[in-house]
């Protein structure tokens, strides 16, 4: 997942770029202690709500990639 996201900050889409960097960020205060697992849960899944992602224009590949990884992050935390 963070792979995977640390792909896209050099992907060339600005909006993928954005969003894959505020998913690290999130990743790292959580993993700090700075965010509950609710806090980190509700952000990362602002960050892949339907009607943003749909409505960027964004190459299909590095919406799947994104919503994919952050989607895994929200995952793990059941």
């Amino acid at each position: 997942m963070k792979e995977e996201l640390e792909k896209l900050l050099s992907c060339g889409d600005s909006w993928a770029e954005e969003r894959a960097q505020m998913a690290l960020n999130f990743m790292n205060e959580h993993a700090a202690g700075n965010l509950s697992d609710s806090e980190y849960k509700e952000l990362l899944e602002d960050l892949v709500r339907t009607d943003a992602v749909d409505a960027a224009e964004t190459n299909l590949e590095i919406k799947g990639i994104l919503v994919g990884a952050i989607s895994g992050a929200v995952s793990v935390l059941g």
